[in-house]
């Protein structure tokens, strides 16, 4: 796993979403680091780090995440996590303990398969007989699955607004490894979040894209319920990658965010930080 790390300040941690890396959070985190210290992973098995001998699945990605913030003994961390960056952060808070003074999701489920119990995961009514033919389709044939991909993670709009946007993420999710994108696809189809969610007591702000294509938007509003200190904001005109489609609307409820979680009290139990 690799990283880069500018500002000072309060730490904040961006993780980014499946098969991206830590430059679709560029200009985002050029703006925290006016205040804060912004540490901006690149995870295993991603363009620009090295996948590893563990296995690549959700647990992995939760223990490099917080091996990462104990090595560097990050305290008062507010983590942000997109897409399955989120999940890997929901995986990662009962390691982080009470290193975690927030936490961030955008536009995230907390199951992708959907059946007669949950009407919310992947748009389309993705189903958990479909993930052998997602997985044949990444292995066949990358770069065709990403050029289908790549457009429905923006808002409808985005591409006569700014196709540019859209090229750009196409051609650097081309980068990943096919065979490290089906694994983390597996293993994130296997994953359920709805119960561990209530167990999460950090500070949990939601945010969802009004025109997602990928998730619908009970899915954001389902965590937001759960998790037991959840608030949930919705950007107008977004889509599954708000932080690029709205960036200065992103960027005011995150600064927001963490200014309230700065100065909100500390209601969880007490002990020394492990």
């Amino acid at each position: 796993m690799s990283y880069a790390d500018e500002g000072v300040g309060s730490p904040i941690l961006l993780v980014h979403g499946w098969a991206a890396h830590g430059g679709f959070f560029q200009d985002l985190s050029a703006g925290l680091a006016a205040d804060h210290r912004v540490l901006t992973l690149t995870l295993r098995g991603h363009p620009g780090s090295s996948i590893g001998a563990a296995p690549l699945t959700i647990e992995t990605l939760a223990d490099d995440i917080a091996h990462f913030a104990a090595a560097l003994d990050l305290r008062g961390l507010t983590a942000l996590g997109w897409s399955m960056g989120a999940m890997a952060l929901w995986a990662a808070a009962p390691k982080l303990g009470l290193r975690l003074a927030g936490l961030v999701v955008e536009d995230m489920a907390p199951r992708l398969t959907n059946d007669a119990s949950w009407r919310d995961g992947l748009s389309g009514g993705y189903a958990a007989g479909d993930v052998e033919a997602t997985l044949r389709e990444i292995e066949a044939d990358w770069p065709a699955y990403v050029a289908r991909f790549a457009p429905r993670m923006f808002a409808p709009g985005m591409r006569e607004t700014r196709p540019d946007l859209i090229d750009w993420a196409r051609a650097e999710m081309s980068k990943a490894d096919p065979m490290a994108m089906a694994a983390l696809w597996a293993s994130m189809a296997a994953e359920d979040f709805r119960a561990a969610l209530a167990r999460i007591d950090a500070p949990m702000l939601v945010i969802h894209g009004a025109e997602s294509q990928i998730y619908p938007d009970g899915a954001t509003a389902f965590v937001a319920r759960t998790a037991p200190r959840g608030e949930r904001a919705v950007i107008a005109g977004a889509g599954h990658v708000p932080h690029l489609e709205a960036p200065d609307a992103f960027f005011k409820i995150i600064e927001a965010f963490v200014r309230n979680t700065e100065r909100r009290p500390d209601l969880r139990s007490g002990g020394a930080v492990p």
